[in-house]
């Protein structure tokens, strides 16, 4: 009987920890950077300067130089329970923060290649907010392919998954990367998204996401947007709710331990009246909390002009008064002038 290979075994360690998808690739130039960087040649990729840094490009260029002697990349992707609708908060954030629990079980990964091997290995683990470009990482390894919606898709598991890599000094066989394109002339994404962030070359405008807006972005959302945002909170599932890719899916959640821990509808008044302490608590174990406590509440009041409540009017009223913040104090204008015209339309 012939011993598994060692990249059998770890596929096979991949899938007991959770990970549906697992694959190999090398850390030589990425295929996909030269489209990053166009992107943002064409300035779309709003105020997150840091994408732009000569260092992070460098390492975005030649994941390599993340590790020392790096000679392998093992990419994996952990699902989680699909959107089943519009609602306050975007399906990814309302399970456990992915980056804690990505990295805990990559670096069980790790701790069972070095048992396995008796011997120590040198590693790095990727997460979200490392200078890797994932996605194209995740195609040279097998993973799946990069639809309009800027998104990884697989033809299995849709696009409700998380991505990580686990870099290491190994030299691993690597599997074969993915050609083609799920989309072909599909173009609902492009079509639904509110805002049209989406381009329809599978790059969007980041300047115009909800999922930008609402998160990365600390300052003002401009009233165009507003109006679009259809009192979502935290992210946007409308691109991932409408692809093909995506629909009839099942939630494993019981299988990985990703169960939810937020709701997908919120308390908006009850958020409105949070102090930062409250809002910890609630939301401190999720990739909520990355978020700053001003920009929820700006969110929150934004989200309450998506009512027709004369009770969410007068709670407005009644908060403008002692807003302090220059930010939430506008959008609570706003959103008042916004539910007293809904109130009076016929």
């Amino acid at each position: 009987m012939n011993t598994p290979s060692l990249e059998t075994r770890i596929k096979a360690e991949a899938r007991r920890l959770g990970f549906v998808l697992c694959g190999i690739t090398k850390p030589e130039s990425v295929e996909g950077f030269q489209r990053f960087e166009a992107w943002l040649e064409k300035e779309l990729h709003a105020d997150m300067g840091y994408l732009a840094r000569p260092d992070t490009l460098a390492k975005r260029q030649e994941p390599g130089r993340l590790l020392a002697n790096c000679k392998s990349v093992i990419c994996v992707a952990l699902p989680y329970p699909p959107a089943k609708g519009i609602a306050n908060i975007a399906a990814y954030a309302r399970v456990p923060d992915y980056h804690i629990v990505l990295r805990e079980k990559l670096e069980q990964l790790a701790c069972f290649i070095e048992e396995m091997l008796f011997k120590k290995i040198d590693t790095y683990i990727a997460v979200d907010s490392s200078p890797v470009l994932e996605k194209s990482l995740a195609v040279q390894a097998g993973l799946g392919l990069v639809g309009r919606n800027t998104l990884l898709i697989n033809e299995t598991y849709g696009s409700s998954f998380f991505l990580g890599e686990l870099f290491v000094d190994l030299d691993l066989q690597a599997d074969e990367a993915l050609t083609g394109d799920y989309c072909g002339d599909c173009t609902i994404c492009v079509d639904a998204c509110p805002t049209g962030a989406l381009l329809g070359d599978k790059t969007m405008d980041a300047s115009r996401c909800l999922s930008y807006l609402t998160v990365e972005n600390r300052g003002d959302i401009p009233p165009e947007i507003r109006w679009q945002m259809s009192g979502q909170v935290i992210g946007c599932d409308i691109c991932q709710l409408l692809c093909p890719m995506n629909q009839g899916l099942e939630s494993s959640e019981s299988d990985l331990g990703l169960y939810q821990v937020l709701p997908a509808k919120l308390d908006l008044p009850a958020c409105l009246a949070m102090d930062e302490e409250s809002y910890k608590a609630m939301f401190g174990k999720t990739a909520v909390s990355r978020l700053k406590y001003k920009s929820f509440r700006r969110n929150v009041i934004l989200a309450m002009a998506d009512s027709i409540s004369q009770e969410t009017l007068e709670i407005l009223k009644s908060a403008i008064v002692h807003e302090a913040d220059p930010i939430c104090k506008d959008a609570m204008q706003w959103a008042i002038e916004v539910v007293r015209h809904r109130l009076s339309m016929p």
